[in-house]
């Protein structure tokens, strides 16, 4: 049902390959946990409300230790396409050595987070999911009217993108993490709905991805200023503020 025995195996999956270092494979078992999360808040109306509440907070609470490596990772990344080949030695020295800082503290992170895996409270955590997926807790209106779930739950996703917000970072946030749950929620029923799923999917993405990468910039140039480094953070908002080019566009191809 919504995927969730495909996306909890794919979970496993990749926390399994987070202990013999796989490529990428913290930011995909973040990503599945997100997808896992907005499933059950887009559709919770199919499901026991207690079951899916405590399952979410469950998958929250390894979804931050995921995001604690995630983040250092991002911003390693991001400073490191903050160099371009103009310039002096001096600036390439600044960003190195934060770069270098941010790998150590990003190897420790991910230390914590294999010893957390090797843990019981991981290993119960995902039997526990397991059996949701095979067997999801339905509520009534889960077992009688599952159409009607799906079809109400996306509708109520989509308003809350299009709700009235400002221009802050938390606003735009917001907005991000409403797409998101649209994203991942859409995806799951594509094999029922089919293109408007794939559509409203694609929609939703390109809009995450944009506010995603505006936010990581945002909060990239606000540490280089706090540190003095006032040429790297103004380098960083001109690529923020690229990000948002044709955002109202974006946000409008959200639609049923």
């Amino acid at each position: 049902m919504f995927s969730l025995v495909a996306v909890s195996a794919e979970l496993a999956e990749q926390l399994m390959a987070i202990e013999i270092d796989g490529a990428d494979a913290v930011h995909q078992a973040r990503t599945r946990v997100r997808r896992l999360r907005s499933i059950l808040r887009v559709y919770r109306a199919a499901f026991d409300a207690d079951a899916q509440t405590r399952m979410r907070s469950r998958l929250k609470l390894l979804g931050d230790r995921l995001g604690a490596v995630r983040d250092l990772e991002v911003k390693a990344d991001s400073l490191e396409d903050l160099l371009e080949a103009a310039d002096e030695i001096a600036v390439v020295d600044i960003v190195s050595a934060e770069i270098a800082t941010t790998r150590e503290a990003q190897a420790r992170e991910l230390a914590s987070l294999i010893d957390h895996l090797h843990g019981r409270t991981a290993r119960v955590l995902l039997a526990d999911l397991q059996m949701f997926a095979a067997e999801p807790p339905l509520s009534a209106k889960g077992r009688t009217h599952p159409d009607r779930v799906t079809s109400r739950g996306l509708q109520k996703a989509v308003r809350k993108v299009h709700r009235p917000r400002g221009d802050s970072l938390e606003d735009r946030h917001a907005t991000r993490k409403a797409a998101r749950k649209v994203r991942y929620a859409a995806e799951a029923v594509a094999d029922d709905l089919g293109r408007s799923a794939v559509r409203l999917a694609a929609a939703a993405k390109t809009v995450h991805d944009a506010l995603g990468a505006n936010r990581d910039d945002l909060l990239l140039a606000h540490q280089l200023r706090e540190q003095g480094h006032i040429g790297l953070a103004m380098r960083c908002e001109r690529r923020a503020a690229e990000a948002l080019d044709g955002l109202d566009e974006k946000l409008a191809a959200i639609q049923l």
